[in-house]
């Protein structure tokens, strides 16, 4: 528990740097966009927190199949503090996506783009996912869960692909592209500073987290040894 102490704290230093310097570079050095003006800015916090919620989605998977596989408590509480930082990180996805919607295109949520859609979807996987956590226990807990978290994987690749496969009013991306980058060099570092300060910010709370429901088993543990 120490040694994740440590990965914690300096985590949370790492995070901080990064964060500052993402905002620095997203605020100052980036300029506006000819097109969609100061909006752009909007765009820095959408795709650094679409990025880590999709990874926080992978992690919660990974660790609910190595907990089946392994039966190792420590899976369960990495795929539950995975799946946490992941439900906060796809909301601030939708709400900064529909601000970005609603200042560059004028609406604020449309059912026809699948893209917005499926991300809702994954956001309710997810929380029902915790919601089962209130109302099991044990083993069971953990398996059912982990269940969920595996039976979420198919939505999420489709999510990510359904910008290409199912184009509607989501942009197409624009950095990750076989014929290169779409964008100039300063909205691209933007962007890329905003995904390795939301990365950290993940690996912190995530570290946190896991850090803390070590910390409850313990306690449960010597309150049910006295």
């Amino acid at each position: 528990m120490a040694r994740i102490g440590t990965v914690t704290r300096v985590l949370g230093i790492a995070a901080a740097l990064a964060v500052a310097a993402a905002l620095y570079v997203a605020l100052f050095a980036s300029p506006a966009e000819a097109v969609m003006g100061q909006y752009v800015r909007i765009l820095y916090v959408h795709v650094g927190s679409a990025w880590t919620a999709y990874l926080s989605y992978a992690v919660t998977a990974f660790a609910a199949v190595m907990y089946l596989w392994r039966r190792v408590e420590l899976w369960d509480h990495v795929a539950l503090a995975s799946a946490e930082v992941g439900i906060v990180l796809t909301s601030v996805t939708l709400i900064t996506g529909m601000f970005w919607a609603r200042s560059t295109q004028g609406w604020w949520w449309r059912w026809d783009d699948l893209r917005l859609t499926l991300t809702l979807l994954m956001w309710f996987l997810y929380a029902g996912y915790l919601i089962l956590r209130q109302y099991t226990e044990g083993e069971r807990r953990a398996t059912l869960s982990a269940v969920i978290a595996v039976a979420g994987v198919p939505t999420m690749i489709l999510n990510h692909m359904a910008v290409t496969l199912f184009p509607a009013f989501h942009p197409q991306p624009v950095v990750a592209r076989p014929e290169g980058p779409a964008i100039s060099g300063a909205f691209r570092a933007a962007l890329m500073m905003s995904v390795v300060a939301y990365t950290f910010v993940y690996a912190w709370l995530l570290s946190a987290r896991v850090q803390l429901e070590q910390i409850r088993d313990a306690v449960r543990s010597h309150a049910a040894a006295r």
